[in-house]
Parts: structure tokens; C-alpha cells; sequence
């Protein structure tokens, strides 16, 4: 029997088939027909009036009508017989193989059972009732007067049955009994009749509004947030979950209805916010008329309101519900509708996504609309300024994936490798090769050119970006990549940009929305040429300006520049702060040679603050080897090295302070405020018990320093070029910068400040 909170305002219906129940008794006979959605709780009421009738001393037969065995002649007429007394099968019409010789048999059966006391019929679903069995129900049905036998069929309302069925349910002695959802008033009694777990009376009044509006009042779909309710435990939400159980009551609600009302539900979870009657009404291929009364079963389940699926939660439900296939079609479906009435290329791209991820998951690939990689590409354009890279990137994936004739737009793989750098800019590492022969195919005017190169500078692929960015002529773009180029590695492109060069640049990129490692790049190429409060207003200017700030990749460039600014003016807990944001935010793969600006940030920020523990940990992080190539590993050298300095390593210190020296020189550099690497050296020699006077070669290049200890040799210029495998003229120009550093005139001065030098730590830098 079903229990209380089944039946929650069902007294009406039962009591009704109760009395006819009293009827039958005394010998008048008659047929009912319980009508409800799925999940009203028509089984509960047959299980109840069954139960009723069985105390009552009645005989009851029951069957139910499934679809598999809609096509088994006597199906349903087979389960009644079976529970009679002696009744062994199909009636005789049956066991001949005629379909319906004789209908009167049933009636025989149950008139003779009826003559001993009154018998209770119940036929559930019997919407799916064969039709022989039906012919069988109808004889049945005009015959019962006379009998005491009650005949109660339960089943779907609206439902399209066949003939004989129909004529059953319309028959005059028919009575109808419709069941509906429960109302606010119901839902608060249902919630407070449970018996385990039961509310209280209060907190089932309190929960109703909110209960109702999440179920639509469905017994069954109570049922099941119900039990998520529980599961929630020991803290339960006030509120409705969509669970586990919830969505299974969704997909039993909707097995139960007809096949037209289920299309009806899956068309509209997949096509979501985009659902008009008009476009519903195509997507399924029928005339608008033909989908109302399937939106009109939907409602008196309780799944719509609206005109829509009640919540996400039931959309969830209904796509969860779908085979991989049916999800691809029915996504790839919604595509085509979309496009053919207009709709944002965001929005169509959407369903393409969905459509290749269902085929992908079920094996397939599927060919795509010729239409489907344009409108996915920008779809991407679309979603980029909009601050959604993730989104974007999705595109991008699929119209990579998708066929279009092996032929994708140019430059496709860098705006989606500059979709995916947004999120995650480890993810472009395995793009660069095709990165590479997109920079060297588009013209230096495309701004793909542009991200193209920032990318490849990002990930540490100089001189590439270097070789075309010399034939790119003078457009923005093309300034834009060599500014950056020659702040991150001096030499390439000339010397470092002066401070008004940058600001020009940083100007152009507030209004065309350049790469971002590009500007980072800038701001710190105004930090160090110890323009801090510029880089200082230019980075709020920027950071205002992107509008996809909020990325992952953006954030962490924010705080790393944010980090540096303030460990340049002395915030030290500030920057330390930022810096261990930036470094969280992204890992040292995805951060690429750029690493060394949050981390050299972060060291010194941990040496000042005497947190020499923390610095030797940060500085166990992996970096690669191309930073040192780049302003960002000066920095981080200049870093370590006073780290190592404070620990009390000063040679090996001077090692990283000369190797500063010897960038700064290849560079074609000084050492100025904020690159300053001779001040720390000094300390380091004296700290070795040297002076710096003691290490008058300091102030060469390591190219320098090698022609200088070959002459102090006492070899020639042309045995010193066929060593070091350089042309005699320029040993002859090494030779002049040495004299004219060291201010000595001859060999045989060199050799004698060689010997001064012996083997001092100068050596530990080459």
C-alpha cells in the first residue's frame, strides 16, 4: 500500500472508487478511468483501492500494460485471466490465433467470479494496452451492470489511444477521476505526513512556496528532492536541490508520457533560452498547433512553467538523459535551425560545440555545414573582447577539429592559441611550430601577426619573432613587437626603448588591445628606466583598459607587474603579496621566460624581509634555460644573487652579479638604477676580503675579457681570431674598447694586470 504522503490530497479520487467499490457489492457494476500525468500518483491510488478491496473481502485482478508488449495479442486480457480460478491463459480466441473470436470470454470469467462476491479490475497504463486486449475491456465495459465487478483503468490523460481503447475510456459507464498536481496547500501537507524523517508542521509551511515552484506540486518529483533533501544531511539546505534523485523523477516522468511530449522536453532543454513556439515548432518539424498540447502535458507535470523547463535543474535533467548520438543530432539540429533564423554567431557556435563534443564522445567525427567553421570563428571574435577566453577557445578547439574542405581562415591557430593563453598559457607550448609559420605567412598589419609574436616571446622564441619583426616594416603592430622585443632582449632590435618611445607604444595598445605580454613587457621597460611613477599610472590605464582582465593570464600579469612596482619602491610585504599572487595564478611552465618577473619580485620582496628560507625555496622553482637570454633572468640573477648574498654565499653571489655585468655588456647596456649590479659585487668582493679595485677587468665583456687574456698572452690578432673564430678586425675592435676601459696602452700591460689578477673571483663569472 502506498503510504500517506503518496495519497496527500488523493481522498477526493479514492473515495470515489471506494464507492463504487460499494456499489459492485451490491452487484451494480462499473468502470472508471484514472487519469494523470506521470508522477500524479495514479499507481498509489490503485495500490490503495486494492488494498481496500482485499480487506473488504473482494477479489482483485490487476495487470499493467507495458510498451514493450504493446504488440502481444491478449497481453493485458492474459495477466486478468492468469488470476482467476483455473484461468490458464489468453482467452480461446487467442490460443486459435484469431484476434478477437471471442471477447465475451474475460466477461465470463469475471461475471463468474463476481457471483460469489464483488471483484476489483485494474488495468495501469493502460494507454499502452493491446489492441485485441482493448476490444476485450470495451465488450467488458458495456456489460457491467448487471455484474459486480468494478473496472478501474489507469492511465496518461490527452493520450492518443487506438480505437477500442478510446471507446472504453468515453464509454457512458466510464466515471472520470482525474488527478492533478498538488498545490502549495499539498505540498506543505506532503512535506509534513513522512513518516520517517517527517518536518514539522512550521517548517513544512515555511518550505511549500519554494518547494512548489521547484516541482510544480509532481508527487513523484517531490519524492526525489525529498531524498536529496536527506542526502544533504546533516546541514540541509532550506532551498530545493536538483540531485541525484531528483533527476532520475525527471527522466521517469518523462518515460511515462507519450513519445511526442518527450521530444517536446528534449527540444526544449537543448535549445534552452533560444525557444520561441515558432522555433520549437521547426526544430521539431511540426505546424506550431501540433506542439501545444505536448507544451500543455508538460505543464500539468509540473516541468514547465512558462512556456519553459522549470529550472536548470530539469534541463539538466533531460540532457543528462540523452544517448551521445541523440545528443549530437539534436545539438547539430539546433545549429542549423539557429542559423537559418539569424541567430548570434555565439549562440549557434554553442550548439556546434556541444554537437562535436557528443560525436567525439560516442567515437565519431561527423562533417560539419560548410557554414560551421566561419560562424564558429566569430563566434570567437565575439567572446574575446567580452572577457570570455574560455568560451572563445571552445570555438576555436572545434572549428580546428571540425572538416571545412582542408581549409581553415589564416591565422585560425593563433587566435586560438590567444583564446587558450588567456586560461591557461602552458597550453600554447605545443602550438608554437604552427605559431611560428603563421608569424612568417601574415602580413605585420593583421593583429594576429601581432599576438602571433607575443606568443612566441612569451614562450622564449626570440630570434624568430626577431627575424621577421626586422622586414615588418613601421606600422603599430610591427613597433609594438620590436619595442617589446628590444626591452626583453636588448640587441635584437637595437637598444632599449627610451621612456617616451614606450609611452607612445603603450598609448597605441590602450586603444588597439594588444597582446598583454607585450605590454607587461613596456610597463616594466618604464620601471627600469626609473620611470616608476609612469609605469605606475600606465598600469592602471592598461589594466582598465583590457577587457578581459579577469582571465587567469591577465590577472597574473597584473599582479606580477603590480609585484615589481612595489618591491622597486620598497613595499616589500605589498609586492611580496602580488607576487605570490601572479605565481599562483599560473604555473612556471605557463608563465614561460616571464617567470623571472614575479619570482625575482618575490626573492627580493623575501631577502628584504630578512625571509631567507622563503627566498631559497622560491628560487628552487624551475625556470627555463632562454630566460637568461632576457631582461626578465637579468633580474631574476640580480635577485638570486642577493639572496645568496645575504645568506652569506658572497662568490657565489659574484658569480650571478658578473653574469649581469656580462648580459649588460653583450646588451650594449649600463648598469643604471634599478639594473645596478656593481654595487652588490663590491659588496660581495669586500665580504671575499678583496676590494673591487682588485678586479680591474670587472668592466669587460666576456667576449672582451677573452681577447684581453690571449694578448696579455702574448698572441697576435690573427692567432686570437682563428681561435675564437671572429674576423682579426674584430679583435682589433675588442683590443681598443679594452685599452680604452682599462686605460693601458700596451700587451704588455695586460699582461701585467693578468698577473695582478691571478685568479681572482672575476674568473667565477665567465
Amino acid at each position: 500500500m502506498g503510504t500517506v504522503g503518496d495519497l496527500i490530497r488523493r481522498e477526493d479520487p479514492l473515495r470515489l472508487l471506494e464507492g463504487l467499490l460499494t456499489d459492485a457489492g451490491q452487484g451494480r457494476g462499473s468502470a472508471a478511468a484514472l487519469t494523470g500525468s506521470p508522477g500524479t500518483g495514479k499507481s498509489a491510488v490503485l495500490r490503495a483501492l486494492s488494498a481496500t478491496a482485499a480487506e473488504a473481502g473482494a477479489t482483485v485482478l490487476g495487470a499493467c500494460a507495458t510498451e514493450a508488449e504493446r504488440g502481444l495479442p491478449y497481453g493485458v486480457v492474459g495477466q486478468l485471466l492468469s488470476g482467476t480460478a483455473g484461468g490458464t491463459g489468453p482467452p480461446s480466441g487467442a490460443r486459435d490465433g484469431r484476434d478477437a473470436d471471442r471477447p465475451e470470454t474475460l466477461y465470463e470469467a469475471l461475471r463468474a467470479l463476481a457471483a460469489h462476491r464483488p471483484v476489483v479490475v485494474t488495468v495501469d497504463d493502460v494507454h499502452h494496452t493491446d489492441e485485441p486486449s482493448a476490444r476485450c475491456l470495451l465488450y467488458l465495459c458495456g456489460r457491467l451492470a448487471a455484474t459486480g465487478v468494478l473496472l478501474v483503468l489507469a492511465g496518461r490523460p490527452s493520450s492518443t489511444p487506438s480505437l477500442p481503447l478510446a471507446e472504453v475510456l468515453r464509454h457512458p459507464r466510464c466515471v472520470p477521476v482525474p488527478l492533478r498536481t498538488l498545490s502549495e496547500d499539498g505540498v506543505a501537507e506532503f512535506l509534513g505526513a513522512r513518516p520517517a524523517g517527517a518536518m514539522d508542521a512550521a517548517t513544512a509551511r515555511r518550505l511549500a512556496p519554494d518547494w512548489h515552484r521547484f516541482t510544480g506540486g509532481n508527487p513523484r518529483l517531490l519524492h526525489g528532492v525529498l531524498a536529496d533533501h536527506r542526502d544533504c544531511g546533516p546541514v540541509r539546505p532550506a532551498r530545493p536541490v536538483a540531485g541525484t534523485a531528483f533527476r532520475r523523477a525527471v527522466v521517469g516522468c518523462l518515460r511515462g508520457a507519450e513519445p511526442a511530449v518527450t521530444r517536446t522536453a528534449k527540444a526544449l532543454a537543448v535549445l534552452a533560452d533560444q525557444v520561441t513556439l515558432t522555433l520549437l515548432a521547426r526544430f521539431l518539424g511540426v505546424p506550431e498547433r501540433a506542439v501545444v498540447p505536448s507544451l500543455a502535458a508538460l505543464e500539468a507535470t509540473g516541468l514547465l512553467d512558462v512556456g519553459r523547463l522549470r529550472h536548470q535543474g530539469v534541463s539538466a535533467a533531460v540532457l543528462e538523459s540523452l544517448t551521445a548520438e541523440e545528443s549530437a543530432r539534436l545539438h547539430a539540429r539546433a545549429a542549423r535551425v539557429l542559423y537559418d533564423t539569424g541567430a548570434e554567431p555565439p549562440v549557434v557556435a554553442g550548439h556546434l560545440v556541444a554537437a562535436q563534443a557528443a560525436r567525439t564522445a560516442d567515437g565519431g567525427t561527423g562533417d560539419a555545414p560548410s557554414w560551421a567553421v566561419p560562424v564558429l570563428a566569430e563566434a570567437a571574435r565575439h567572446a574575446m573582447p567580452a572577457g570570455q577566453a574560455r568560451r572563445a577557445a571552445e570555438f576555436l578547439r572545434t572549428a580546428h577539429r571540425l572538416h571545412d574542405g582542408g581549409q581553415r581562415p589564416d591565422g585560425m591557430l593563433t587566435t586560438l592559441a590567444r583564446a587558450e593563453w588567456e586560461s591557461d598559457p602552458a597550453s600554447v607550448i605545443r602550438h608554437l611550430p604552427a605559431l611560428e609559420r603563421d608569424l612568417a605567412a601574415l602580413r605585420p598589419d593583421d593583429g594576429r601577426w601581432a599576438e602571433a609574436a607575443a606568443l612566441l616571446l612569451w614562450h622564449g622564441r626570440h630570434d624568430t619573432v626577431a627575424r621577421d619583426a626586422a622586414g615588418a616594416g613601421d606600422g603599430t603592430r610591427a613597433r609594438e613587437v620590436r619595442t617589446a622585443l628590444a626591452h626583453l632582449c636588448p640587441g635584437r632590435q637595437g637598444p632599449a626603448p627610451a621612456p617616451d618611445a614606450v609611452e607612445r607604444v603603450l598609448e597605441s595598445l590602450v586603444h588597439t588591445l594588444a597582446p598583454p605580454p607585450s605590454v607587461a613587457a613596456l610597463l616594466v621597460a618604464l620601471l627600469y628606466a626609473g620611470e616608476t611613477d609612469r609605469a605606475a599610472r600606465w598600469r592602471e590605464l592598461t589594466g582598465a583598459a583590457e577587457p578581459a582582465g579577469t582571465t587567469p593570464a591577465r590577472q597574473a600579469v597584473v599582479a606580477a607587474t603590480t609585484a615589481v612596482l612595489h618591491v622597486r619602491t620598497g613595499s616589500y610585504d605589498a609586492g611580496a603579496g602580488h607576487a605570490a599572487r601572479a605565481l599562483a595564478l599560473l604555473s612556471p611552465a605557463a608563465w614561460g621566460v616571464a617567470v623571472g618577473m614575479p619570482l625575482a619580485a618575490a626573492v627580493r620582496a623575501a631577502t628584504a624581509r630578512q625571509a631567507h628560507d622563503e627566498a631559497a625555496r622560491l628560487l628552487r622553482v624551475p625556470v627555463p634555460d632562454a630566460m637568461f637570454r632576457t631582461r626578465a633572468g637579468l633580474h631574476y640573477l640580480l635577485a638570486r644573487g642577493g639572496h645568496l648574498l645575504a645568506a652569506g654565499r658572497a662568490r657565489t653571489a659574484l658569480a650571478d652579479f658578473h653574469a649581469c655585468r656580462d648580459l649588460l655588456a653583450d646588451w650594449g647596456e649600463r648598469s643604471r638604477d634599478g639594473l645596478d649590479w656593481r654595487t652588490p659585487a663590491d659588496r660581495a668582493l669586500r665580504r671575499l676580503g678583496d676590494t673591487p679595485d682588485d678586479d680591474p677587468v670587472a668592466v669587460l665583456t666576456r667576449a672582451e675579457r677573452r681577447v684581453a687574456l690571449l694578448a696579455a698572452a702574448g698572441c697576435t690578432n690573427r692567432a686570437i681570431a682563428a681561435q675564437l673564430y671572429v674576423t682579426p678586425s674584430t679583435v682589433e675592435q675588442h683590443l681598443t674598447h679594452v685599452y680604452r676601459k682599462l686605460r693601458v696602452r700596451s700587451r704588455g700591460d695586460l699582461a701585467k694586470l693578468a698577473a695582478v689578477r691571478a685568479a681572482g673571483p672575476a674568473d667565477g663569472a665567465g
